[in-house]
């Protein structure tokens, strides 16, 4: 295969420029931290594993779903003869069923056997084939078919699960945000600390510059150089600290080390939210309509209730169990061209109690629950109060930590100005610099601490 001058250019040109451009195809994605959290909570392993327990359930419903349907079952029963004229043979049982609402089933049988088929004449096969149609219904007691039981309870238990993961979803998203603003203020301390080093490693410089000059002494030295293995020691440790919850963060969000999230001070979303939950003010609410108004949304109140309803159900089973059995049915049999129709009374008179105990059991079960429900409003009003007074401490706390800083502020134009005079050394007025920024990050920090205990506030409280 022949290739011309032009050809040969271009092919060149295509890899030159795939070269060119392989670089920035393999740089790694970068992602905000709302694109970073939306992504959490859809590949999050817990929520992934509640979400895999959901579909669990849903297949299990369409299971359940499926044995209603019209369900036709073939058995052959092979017949062997020892000592008889008669020879071995086969029967074939063909049999159809539908449950159609509630306890009222259809079914149908036909069997022939195999000695039937001897004569191939279709019309003479019928005519040895017992088959008939039946139809039944349970009129009393009142009662759910065991599927029908597995169908109520699956469902309710796909009920809880689903707010489960609505509520762990935002829970979730919590933690996030949490999380990430711990690795800001890490970043910050780092640099604090790298500042720090920086520092102690100019000021032993110093010192050691002027036991040259015969102006110092050893133990200034000495000093110095222990203050410098301190402050590398600290900004070591923080710097591992950083890497190693950075890549927690990662683990929790499911992320790849290959998508760079952006680590900004006050990304727009964190920004939205600090502002709605500065807006938040409880002050003048009734905290008994407030935990009322929470009660009737938290996930675990909604299933304790399912939970009670699930039990109240399965003790009416129970009670139907040990009631008469009334059922009708009727049918046609093809044998003797007739119809029929039936009453069956089934009645266990005697069981040696077990139908009262299984009764008892089944009344124990639900007053437990109720007192479980008791106990888990008295917790859940326990844990709303707390929330709440932590709101109140962390607002105090970031008070303090505004007045700290205003303090702060001020000594530093005190010392600003004495560096200035040359009262002070360029060291100690660096050192005035990194305790104002500290003081700033405690700020920070405190302002951190009132945002996430208000968002999980509000989720509590579904406000």
């Amino acid at each position: 295969m022949n290739f011309n001058k032009k050809t040969f250019k271009f092919i060149t040109a295509i890899i030159i420029l795939s070269v060119l451009l392989l670089p920035s195809a393999l740089e790694a994605k970068e992602t905000d931290l709302k694109e970073a959290i939306d992504w959490g909570i859809r590949h999050n392993y817990d929520l992934e594993e509640i979400r895999y327990n959901i579909e669990t359930l849903e297949r299990n419903l369409e299971i359940l779903d499926a044995e209603n349907a019209f369900q036709v079952n073939l058995d052959i029963t092979p017949i062997w003869n020892f000592g008889g004229e008669n020879s071995d043979t086969s029967l074939f049982k063909l049999t159809a069923e539908k449950t159609i609402v509630d306890d009222l089933n259809i079914s149908a049988e036909i069997s022939w056997n195999e000695n039937d088929f001897a004569d191939i004449a279709f019309g003479e096969i019928l005519e040895g084939a017992n088959a008939n149609i039946q139809l039944e219904k349970q009129f009393f007691p009142d009662s759910y078919t065991q599927n029908e039981q597995q169908i109520f309870q699956t469902e309710n238990n796909l009920k809880k699960i689903i707010e489960e993961l609505a509520w762990e979803e935002t829970e979730k998203q919590i933690d996030f945000i949490e999380s990430y603003l711990a690795l800001i203020r890490l970043s910050e301390e780092v640099n604090l600390a790298e500042n720090s080093f920086q520092l102690a490693t100019e000021e032993l410089e110093r010192v050691q510059q002027q036991i040259n000059l015969g102006e110092g002494g050893y133990q200034q030295e000495s000093e110095a150089k222990i203050a410098l293995m301190e402050a590398e020691n600290q900004f070591f440790n923080l710097k591992q600290n950083l890497v190693q919850q950075k890549k927690e963060w990662y683990l929790e969000l499911n992320l790849s080390e290959d998508i760079q999230v952006q680590f900004k001070e006050e990304p727009a979303y964190l920004e939205t939210l600090r502002s709605s939950m500065e807006q938040l003010n409880l002050e003048n609410e009734n905290s008994e309509t407030l935990f009322e108004q929470a009660l009737e949304k938290h996930y675990q109140m909604k299933n304790a209730y399912i939970d009670r309803e699930i039990l109240l159900k399965e003790a009416k089973w129970t009670e139907n169990e040990g009631k008469p059995q009334i059922s009708l049915s009727g049918g046609y049999e093809l044998s003797d061209n007739s119809w029929y129709a039936m009453v069956d009374l089934s009645w266990n008179l005697s069981d040696g109690g077990a139908q009262k105990l299984k009764e008892e059991k089944a009344e124990t079960t639900i007053l437990q629950k109720e007192k479980e429900i008791d106990q888990l409003i008295k917790t859940l009003q326990l844990e709303m109060n707390q929330i709440m007074d932590q709101d109140k401490y962390y607002q105090l706390n970031l008070q303090t930590k505004l007045a700290s800083l205003e303090k702060e502020q001020n000594v530093k134009e005190i010392v600003e100005k004495q560096y200035q005079e040359k009262i002070i050394s360029s060291s100690e007025w660096q050192n005035q610099l990194i305790a104002l920024a500290e003081k700033e990050l405690k700020v920070k920090e405190a302002q951190d601490l009132l945002l996430v205990n208000r968002l999980r506030l509000a989720h509590f409280l579904n406000i």
